[in-house]
């Protein structure tokens, strides 16, 4: 078997060949990787002080990697994440430059290796990096190169563990906000659930990309969600101060008339009128908590002029009935005989009897339209029906 440090002297002679004799045959030579990138020769480690590979020292560290077999192919190493595999086959007299090329090649694969990790620091789209990492892994395992695959395989295969863990991770993150934003969709807490709606999109916001189909996917729910609470919010309100704008207009006209019947003194029927135009209020719904304050002071000043005026109209029947019936000062002692009443002389004419107490009476049925039952009948058909019902 050709082991690589057979090729060693090979390297040596190849080693004192003029430095641009040697980059004009590696121009010239057969490309051996998948991206058509000439053998650069940048190692450091492995390069002369004229800059010309130090082939002799490329072959003894790559020994451990690679061999030739009996019939002049060059193997790489079987491995924890590669298998042994032929990478070139060439004749003897091209045995020990190529395998020094295959060596660079591996050192380039090592360079795009780190340049894939600068770029994934740098993203803010894992997802583009994870099929950029994994498309360098397929071509790795076929690469026409001799190195050690399994810490470099080794290493990219942990770097696309830690972004598929990652996008696995965002993903369940904007699953639960999904998720928590369909529970909310049919809630009636306008306010509340709003501003619950508006974290959820910060935070699906700051979530990251879980993959672009997961995302299309997720968003398209999760969107769905927003727009149906919303929707149902916009909704809510426009028919709402479409209500609002009708119990204001209600509620204006009211106010109108109460201001035309507030200079009547027709005290009995404009009462009922008023309680009418106040049941027709409440009946009117809300037009909004400000609006309504400002409505309900402009009608309570259209009512309580009338509520004034009526109450000291009765007033002043009470006072004149009084004066008619000779009110004064209550006599103590006990009543002359035959029960007649002190001031008021016996056998007085009924009719003004009746009138005196049509005068009391007419004023305390307004007032205590309840006890009307109880008051003496007179000569008023109403009265005498209670009294009859009563009696």
């Amino acid at each position: 078997m050709y082991t690589l440090s057979v090729a060693a002297d090979a390297a040596r002679r190849l080693q004192t060949m003029d430095h641009d004799t040697d980059r004009a045959n590696a121009a010239n030579s057969e490309r051996l990787d998948l991206d058509d990138t000439e053998v650069s020769g940048r190692a450091s480690s492995s390069t002369s002080r004229g800059g010309a590979p130090d082939l002799a020292a490329l072959l003894r560290t790559g020994e451990k990697w690679g061999y030739v077999d009996d019939d002049g192919g060059i193997h790489v190493r079987a491995g924890k994440h590669n298998e042994d595999r032929v990478v070139a086959r060439v004749p003897p007299s091209k045995r020990a430059e190529t395998i020094a090329k295959l060596l660079l090649r591996f050192q380039e694969l090592e360079d795009r290796f780190a340049q894939l990790q600068k770029e994934l620091r740098r993203s803010k789209n894992p997802t583009r990096n994870l099929k950029s990492l994994q498309s360098f892994v397929h071509w790795l395992e076929g690469a026409e190169a001799i190195g050690d695959y399994d810490s470099l395989l080794g290493r990219a295969h942990a770097e696309i563990s830690r972004i598929e863990s990652s996008l696995a991770r965002k993903q369940a993150a904007k699953l639960e906000l999904v998720e928590r934003a369909e529970a909310l969709a049919e809630s009636s807490k306008w306010k509340a659930t709003g501003e619950v709606m508006d974290e959820l999109m910060q935070e699906w916001k700051l979530a990251g990309s879980a993959g672009r189909e997961q995302d299309e996917e997720l968003w398209g729910r999760f969107n769905e969600a927003r727009r149906t609470f919303f929707g149902r919010r916009d909704a809510h309100f426009a028919e709402l101060k479409k209500s609002r704008a009708a119990a204001r207009e209600v509620k204006q006209s009211l106010i109108a008339r109460a201001e035309e019947l507030a200079p009547s003194t027709d005290y009995e029927g404009t009462f009922v009128e008023m309680q009418t135009l106040l049941d027709e209020w409440k009946r009117a719904g809300s037009a909004g908590r400000d609006i309504d304050d400002q409505l309900w002071e402009r009608f309570r000043a259209a009512r309580d002029p009338f509520f004034d005026r009526r109450k000291t109209h009765f007033a002043d029947q009470r006072r004149h009935g009084d004066k008619n019936r000779g009110g004064g000062p209550r006599r103590d002692g006990p009543r002359p005989a035959g029960g007649a009443r002190p001031g008021r002389p016996r056998g007085g004419p009924p009719g003004v009897l009746r009138s005196s107490l049509a005068d009391l009476v007419g004023p305390l049925q307004d007032l205590f339209p309840a006890d009307k039952g109880s008051e003496e009948p007179g000569d008023d058909p109403a009265v005498e029906k209670n009294s009859k019902r009563n009696g």
